[in-house]
């Protein structure tokens, strides 16, 4: 187990100092060639330790320092972290664009997924007055934040790709819809399901054809399985795992692209149904005279933010219920009625529901472990330190979440009562599911719209939904080693089998 330790400067300047260093945030420079540091504190770790339980090392860290919430640092594998967990100070460093920006991450992002050193140069180019490029004034990979806003913010065109992903999902969650476990155990009436699995199988195939209509499952009929498979370990495309260590994320990746680029060689009277965002895309990038390799690329990105999160939400909110026949009678109470008036703005409906909404809040709390990062352009104050120019800061929403001044002192329990008996709990600052400021994920109500949607339609449709075996099922655990960019899973070949019971006719 990693050992916290006090070391003088200068051991610290040792070359046998392991890879990831916490550095003391009582002084007020947090950089670590600082000469106002005399002590500092060393976590006795290689990179590959910190990556094996990122959160449980920010968690170690923390609380050595008394739980101050104020920031520290870490070095690790050579570059310079600073872990802010303070509400405030995530507040601060939202409000601040100027030194602290998002366009590296990004970038690297890009790169990583497979767009190229000429595409990347195009996206970032800065058009000119005399450039012919249809109005464009900034560089596309600042516009296509803005496409990516119009599309999914709350306005017309999310009006569209929204009423076609709930009559994808009202379709989907049917009884001839379920998909059987293999080897399961069958018997007039009720079918055994994996949750996971039948999470992951509608609300994906629902978004992807909403976005691409029909043709890119028939492109790759194996794509949700590439998906989840580069799912899985997508983490160390961020981390810049070469390829030869991670050959099947990046086989995964790969396939992904591919099949998306195959869909925008078809004619264009051959795939009608692109959203919006793909074809403002599509038509933006080829007044740069980008290739469409490029533009797979760069839409397999947007595509993975997309679908990674809502799925594993559904399901840990599924789990929740089918573990507590309690819960569950009791949020089927609730929507029972919102269902039974159709699925016309159901959505809206939905958030009528309170104890719905605080069961998602909750799991979301529980289960998020996504953050923001920034790169420090120029030193720059935050409280009484100094960040120092060339460091990356990450704002770790699950420290947030886990804060007992907000929360209580019961953060590790499951508590959706919390959000009924503070309704403005969900408006705290140190609430960050979907992150803050420029970053501030415009996904976030089609996110919420898929899951309650699910989760209602499931508990409704049905005549019951409970463990296929009570007596030896275990309550799946959150796979909180792996670094996550989202929604955790569960530890692998923890998915939940439940008993389906057709409804009576």
């Amino acid at each position: 187990m990693a050992r916290l330790d006090v070391y003088s400067e200068a051991r610290s300047t040792s070359s046998r100092a392991p890879a990831a260093t916490i550095l003391d945030p009582r002084y007020k420079s947090l950089a670590p060639s600082s000469p106002k540091l005399v002590l500092t504190y060393h976590l006795q770790c290689h990179a590959i330790s910190f990556f094996k339980d990122t959160e449980g090392t920010f968690t170690k860290a923390r609380v050595h320092f008394r739980d101050s919430r104020e920031p520290f640092a870490l070095m690790v594998a050579g570059q310079l972290l600073y872990i802010v967990t303070s509400p405030q100070d995530v507040t601060d460093i939202y409000k601040n664009t100027k030194t602290l920006t998002f366009d590296e991450y990004i970038r690297d992002v890009m790169k990583s997924i497979g767009v190229s050193d000429d595409g990347i140069t195009k996206l970032w180019n800065i058009p000119d007055k005399s450039d012919n490029l249809g109005g464009l004034h900034k560089a596309l990979a600042h516009a296509g934040e803005d496409y990516y806003r119009e599309q999914l913010l709350p306005g017309d065109r999310l009006d569209v790709l929204w009423q076609r992903v709930l009559s994808l999902i009202d379709s989907a969650i049917q009884w001839d819809q379920l998909p059987r476990t293999p080897g399961a155990t069958t018997m007039d009436g009720v079918k055994t399901v994996g949750l996971l699995e039948w999470n992951r199988k509608v609300l994906l195939e629902s978004v992807i054809t909403a976005f691409f209509g029909p043709q890119l499952l028939q492109i790759d009929p194996q794509l949700l399985q590439h998906f989840a498979a580069f799912d899985e370990e997508s983490w160390k495309l961020t981390y810049k795992y070469p390829r030869m260590v991670s050959k099947d994320m990046y086989h995964a990746k790969d396939q992904l692209v591919a099949a998306v680029e195959t869909w925008l060689n078809l004619p264009r009277d051959k795939r009608p149904d692109g959203a919006w965002l793909i074809q403002k895309l599509e038509m933006e990038t080829s007044k740069l005279e980008m290739g469409t390799k490029d533009l797979a690329a760069m839409i397999t990105s947007l595509v993975w933010v997309i679908l990674s999160n809502a799925y594993k939400l559904s399901f840990w909110m599924m789990v929740y219920m089918v573990f507590d026949p309690s819960l569950y009678a009791t949020i089927k109470a609730e929507v029972e009625p919102i269902v039974a008036a159709g699925t016309t703005r159901l959505e809206t409906r939905i958030d009528e529901c309170p104890r719905l909404i605080a069961l998602f809040n909750e799991v979301l709390r529980l289960t998020t472990a996504s953050a923001s990062i920034r790169t420090v352009e120029s030193d720059t104050p935050l409280g009484d330190k100094v960040l120092r120019k060339g460091g990356k800061v990450l704002l770790p929403f699950r420290q947030l979440h886990f804060n007992q001044d907000i929360f209580g002192s019961n953060t590790g329990g499951f508590e959706p009562e919390r959000f009924l008996k503070n309704t403005k709990l969900h408006k705290n600052p140190g609430f960050r599911p979907f992150g803050g400021g420029s970053t501030y994920c415009p996904g976030r109500y089609v996110a919420q719209w898929e899951v309650l949607t699910f989760v209602s339609l499931a508990l409704c449709r049905f005549d019951n939904i409970s463990l296929a075996s009570a007596e030896t099922q275990t309550f799946p655990e959150l796979d909180t080693k792996k670094p996550c960019l989202g929604i955790m899973t569960p530890i692998p070949g923890q998915d939940v089998c439940v008993m389906v019971r057709k409804k009576a006719t």
